[in-house]
């Protein structure tokens, strides 16, 4: 242990050294250019404190904000020891955070997935796309009446006030690639339109029966995405096969999706898949046409793989406890979101820059008990070389078990009904002419 007072080295397989080569000088010049700063010599906020400070905030195991405000502070005075100390109150914190807006959490994050690329090396890319998952879902907020009044009410009649979130995640490694934020009551068909243009080169998106309609799916065509959504009965499709044909080509039935309110627009070709799991039946549309780019089997490994959004969601309400906010107001409760999915998202880099490929084995909850560990090292200015050493060594166990993991008799398990198949009707005869146009205007595109 150091002595007191005296400010220890930085060495590289020490935490902070480790941070700093997650996040390189070049990310926070990125970031700071892009952060308009004011020029009053009081403020002890800067957006670097500000960021770090709910990082490590969202970190925390304490149940109280003032109490991961506290550690979060201690954490900067060590780690900026010869610089000014930030502010020794949490509403000072929140005022600062008001300046940057939730937008600057985004943007900062917006700097660093550039490097996320170059990390993950040859997982980077599956069966020749950058895969994709999006999904949302809901966090809690308390019951003042300043969140009844901002956020209002998401769902049922007794329903409290919620936030949602819609986030993209990299399928193959679990890094959060994007996200966005809003009351319960949001559309996460229109956070995945926001989050368009931030899409990586190459994409693939998939994504449950949430996210279908025409609309999205003629913008996500426009946008140069490649996309596989499961449909339900509210998609109605066109083709002149019989169920019993579909079934049994699985994966080479090509479909029209044309809604009567959509007919001023050309119909969508796309290709139905269907994916069979013992009784059920798994029915996803892709408007990926060669089943030797994307056949059936691999369909189903992509779709089985999405269930790592569902996972990080987890990771976000139980792991890190953040299952429901503390912040007593909506503009605060923004920013402690933002805070917690940004350091659920830097926990992941961190992960990923120790283990490389080997990410996607990754123990999120072993990874989070060696941050904060070594989190409470640095504030008591102990040594943590041990640090890069234990976060390579923190994998899943790979044996097999014997019987699930899944409690007995869980109280709030949720069983919902499947969806339902999708409507499959023969086109009338003004349909064909005009599919066989779209056939022949396809035929003459690809030459």
């Amino acid at each position: 242990m150091a002595k007191e007072g005296r400010v220890r080295k930085v060495n590289p397989r020490d935490w902070p050294g480790f941070l700093r080569r997650v996040i390189p000088a070049a990310v926070w010049q990125a970031f700071l250019g892009s952060v308009v700063a004011g020029d009053d010599p009081r403020v002890r906020w800067t957006p670097k404190y500000v960021l770090l400070c709910w990082v490590a905030m969202g970190w925390s195991v304490q149940r109280h904000l003032s109490d991961r405000f506290r550690e979060g502070r201690q954490l900067l005075a060590v780690l900026f020891a010869s610089r000014r100390r930030p502010g020794g109150s949490y509403w000072g914190l929140v005022q600062a955070t008001r300046r940057l807006g939730t937008h600057g959490l985004m943007r900062f994050w917006t700097c660093l997935r550039q490097q996320v690329p170059r990390r993950l090396g040859p997982l980077w890319t599956w069966h020749g796309w950058t895969v994709l998952a999006v999904d949302g879902s809901r966090v809690e907020a308390p019951r003042t009446r300043s969140n009844e009044r901002g956020l209002g009410r998401a769902g049922r009649v007794q329903t409290g006030p919620q936030w949602w979130v819609t986030w993209l995640i990299h399928l193959p490694s679990g890094l959060i690639w994007d996200w966005r934020q809003g009351p319960g009551a949001s559309s996460e068909r229109r956070h995945l339109r926001q989050m368009l243009p931030e899409l990586p080169p190459n994409p693939l998106l998939v994504a449950d029966a949430g996210f279908g309609g025409f609309e999205l799916w003629c913008e996500l065509l426009h946008s140069g995405v490649d996309f596989l959504i499961r449909c339900a009965s509210t998609t109605t499709l066109l083709s002149a096969a019989a169920w019993a044909q579909v079934e049994r080509q699985g994966q080479q039935q090509i479909v029209y999706l044309w809604p009567r309110k959509q007919r001023a627009q050309l119909p969508l070709r796309l290709r139905l898949i269907v994916l069979k799991r013992s009784r059920r039946r798994v029915y996803l549309l892709t408007n990926v046409l060669d089943s030797r780019r994307l056949s059936r089997a691999v369909a189903g490994a992509l779709y089985a793989a999405r269930w790592g959004a569902e996972l990080d969601y987890r990771a976000l309400k139980q792991t890190l406890d953040r299952r429901r906010l503390l912040a007593q107001t909506p503009a605060a409760g923004a920013l402690e979101l933002a805070g917690g999915i940004l350091a659920l998202a830097l926990l992941l880099l961190q992960a990923a820059t120790a283990q490389g490929a080997r990410v996607r084995r990754a123990s999120l909850a072993a990874v989070l008990r060696i941050v904060r560990r070594a989190v409470e090292c640095t504030r008591w200015r102990q040594s943590s070389r041990w640090f890069v050493a234990a976060l390579r060594a923190a994998l899943r166990d790979d044996y097999r078990r014997r019987r699930s993991k899944r409690a007995r008799d869980w109280p709030h398990k949720k069983n919902p009904p499947p969806p339902r198949p999708p409507i499959l009707r023969s086109p009338t005869r003004r349909e064909n002419a005009l599919i066989q146009a779209v056939e022949l205007y396809y035929a003459l595109d690809l030459g």
